[in-house]
């Protein structure tokens, strides 16, 4: 299981449907990522983290900037199909 940090969003206007919108905050990858050509990776979220993450009314900038620098940081690996 992966808790992947996202921003997201809903809008409605007066005369068109219901939208929620969301974006995965990705970083530069781990060195396994980078090797595979990709230059960005999704920003993990510790469990620990995760309300203040979900919750963020009252929290600081700050706070929030921390959470995500105080990230899990698995390693990827991949297998290429045959």
């Amino acid at each position: 299981q992966m808790l992947v940090a996202c921003l997201w969003a809903h809008w409605s206007g007066k005369d068109g449907p219901e939208l929620f919108s969301f974006a995965a905050i990705t970083d530069d990858p781990p060195p396994e990522i980078a090797a595979t050509g990709h230059n960005r990776c999704v920003i993990p979220v510790k469990p620990r983290n995760l309300d203040e993450w979900l919750r963020p009314e009252g929290v600081r900038l700050e706070r929030l900037d921390e959470i995500l620098r105080d990230r899990e940081r698995p390693f990827y690996e991949h297998r290429i199909a045959a």
